[in-house]
Formats: structure tokens, sequence, C-alpha cells
């Protein structure tokens, strides 16, 4: 009669051993894996035919700041082409004089005024913004499209 009681009370510890053993186990096998979004376009420039940028957010995840690789070529500069490569953190911040529900992208947002780019985002759609955060005037296209990875 002993050995009756002690048999469900082994398979109850043998069950919630089990089971964090499982979670143990499923938190490591879904640990949070980088979020990764890449942006492209062709930005206009001054003294050349354009700016081929490719701008790739990465969300690292809790405990890691979002970092980004931008890589930005100035297409027919002296007959030919020149290649910048930066990378930083970025963050992102809400609302602005023309939309107080808008997304900005701040890259850099820890350096130097001169080394920050800001983006506001739009669905798929990045479109530069100028220091002070404000759209860029004019005709030209200043936007970056999502593309799939």
């Amino acid at each position: 009669m002993k050995y009756l009681l002690l048999l469900p009370a082994i398979a109850f510890f043998a069950c919630q051993h089990s089971r964090s053993g499982q979670q143990a186990g499923h938190s490591d096998s879904t640990a949070v894996i980088p979020a990764r979004i890449t942006y492209t376009g062709t930005l206009p420039c001054a003294d050349c035919s354009g700016i081929l940028t490719t701008l790739v957010l990465e969300d690292n995840g809790a405990g890691g700041e979002p970092t980004f690789k931008l890589k930005e070529t100035y297409q027919g500069v002296g007959g030919k082409d020149q290649t910048f490569n930066s990378e930083g953190t970025y963050t992102v911040l809400h609302g602005d004089k023309e939309d107080k529900d808008a997304e900005i992208i701040q890259l850099n947002p820890d350096k130097d005024r001169n080394l920050q780019r800001f983006y506001r985002r739009a669905g798929d759609v990045l479109r530069q913004l100028d220091k002070d955060r404000q759209s860029i005037p004019g005709s030209l296209n200043y936007s970056l499209k999502r593309v799939e990875e």
C-alpha cells in the first residue's frame, strides 16, 4: 500500500523535473534572434550622379544595443565610384513637428551632431531628414526602400 502512494508522488516529481528541463532547453533554443532590416536606394548627390546607399538595421535583442551598417557608394566621382562604410548604434525617436506619431531612426545618437543621420520610417520606406529632423525640401528622391532578405 505504501508503494501505491509512493508511485504517484514519484511520477509527479518526474514530470515536474522533465518540464523544468524542457523549459530550460526551450529558452536556450529560442534565444532572441536579432531582427535585421535592410533598406537601399540611390540618394541625390551634389557632385556625383548619385549615392547608392544600403542601410542595415539590426535589433540585437534585450540587453544589446541596436546597431547599423551603412554603405554609401558615390557614383561617378572623378570617373570612378568611391565607397564609404560606417557602422554604429541607432535609436528610435517618436514624433516630430510634422507628425506626432512619426518613427524617426537616429544613427549615431551618442556621436557629434555632424555624424548623426535621421530617417523617418513610413512602412517599408525610410525618408532621409536634415540635421534638424525636418524633411528635405524639393523634388529629389531621398528615400530608401526595404529589401526582403
